[in-house]
């Protein structure tokens, strides 16, 4: 008997098998090595748009972030006027992407730089008590770290810097 209706050897239908099997795992193995090299190219892409995107935003932010420094040291007689020119610059930064560093919580060495070390009772350890200069990032990448003066670690009557057992 012939046809569709035609048994198949045994043999047949397991070699037909191990050929689809081998067949899937090739496009299987083919599929995951496209995939992992458009993550790669991804990758590589977004490196490449951000390098030049960063190499010409970062002289610009450094140049507004010292504006806005002598805008905060600013004492004279009109300081409404001084603060809306500030919030129009942290506008203007925000409109790119540029935020300012948050400075309240602890201190966090990836978005901070310690200038002081000060003695607070009641604060803990490492947090921020006062900003010298405001930091400013774009996403995840600092462009100036906040410069901020933190609470010291405790000494108990001993001297060290551990702090005292319960």
């Amino acid at each position: 008997m012939t046809g569709p209706d035609a048994p198949v050897p045994a043999g047949e239908v397991l070699r037909r098998l191990d050929e689809l099997t081998d067949l899937f795992r090739r496009r299987l193995q083919d599929d995951r090595d496209k995939r992992r090299l458009i993550e790669r190219l991804d990758e590589r892409l977004s490196q490449a748009e951000a390098g030049p995107f960063r190499q010409y935003l970062h002289p610009f932010v450094n140049g507004m972030a010292l504006v806005l420094d002598r805008l905060d040291r600013y004492r004279g007689p009109d300081p409404e006027f001084v603060a809306s020119v500030r919030e129009e610059l942290l506008q203007l930064l925000g409109m790119h992407g540029v935020t300012e560093v948050p400075v309240s919580g602890p201190f966090d060495p990836a978005c901070h730089e310690a200038v002081d070390v000060r003695e607070a009772p009641g604060a803990p350890p490492g947090t921020i008590l006062e900003v010298h200069s405001r930091g400013f990032a774009h996403g995840s990448w600092v462009f100036r770290p906040a410069r901020v003066v933190v609470a010291a670690a405790r000494q108990n009557p001993a001297g060290d810097d551990q702090p005292p057992a319960p």
